[in-house]
């Protein structure tokens, strides 16, 4: 099927004078905004998983092919969590790397310091929701909590819409999170 620029339009032809379909191009993936220290953390994951247990699966998978058993299953299992991590990792970009911060303002990659009505106050890492995870201080900027907080200011009261109901809590600071150097 040859192809024949048509004049009216950038659709090309085939030479029986058939339109072809427009090609359809993928999205470009976004960039996954990490800490330095999360990006370390899933990096290390992938590489136990290349190195530890998907060779041991695919070792006791391929001695005996026919054991479609646990040994398949955890293989699998491990071979797509090797495949997202090495996704994640190669369109993640660290919070050191992002813009200048706007100083006051709420954004991904700030610790931020909050003070609830009772007077509790707790400090979070505003990260990316693979990230969240990893530590107990790191809260997914797609949580109800980041989700109110991100954009305020410093000073700002908050009202948070979480599942359990409304409430609400005032920033006290907020700055660009440092790491420390790995040693």
């Amino acid at each position: 099927m040859a192809r024949t620029a048509d004049i009216q339009s950038d659709s090309p032809h085939t030479a029986d004078g058939q339109r072809q379909p427009p090609q359809q191009r993928e999205p470009e993936a976004a960039a996954v905004v990490l800490t330095p220290q999360g990006q370390r953390r899933l990096a290390a994951r992938a590489a136990w998983l290349a190195t530890g247990p998907i060779p041991r699966f695919a070792h006791h998978y391929l001695d005996d092919p026919a054991q479609d058993g646990w040994a398949s299953a955890e293989y699998g299992h491990d071979v797509g969590e090797l495949a997202l991590l090495t996704r994640i990792l190669q369109r993640a970009i660290t919070t050191d790397q992002l813009p200048p911060e706007h100083p006051g303002i709420v954004e991904l990659g700030d610790e931020v310091a909050v003070q609830f009505a009772n007077g509790y106050t707790q400090r979070f890492l505003m990260a990316s929701p693979i990230e969240a995870p990893l530590d107990d201080l790191n809260i997914s900027v797609e949580s109800p909590l980041a989700q109110a907080l991100v954009g305020h200011r410093v000073g700002d009261q908050v009202e948070v819409d979480a599942p359990d109901g409304r409430y609400r809590c005032r920033i006290l600071t907020t700055g660009r999170h440092q790491t420390a150097a790995p040693s």
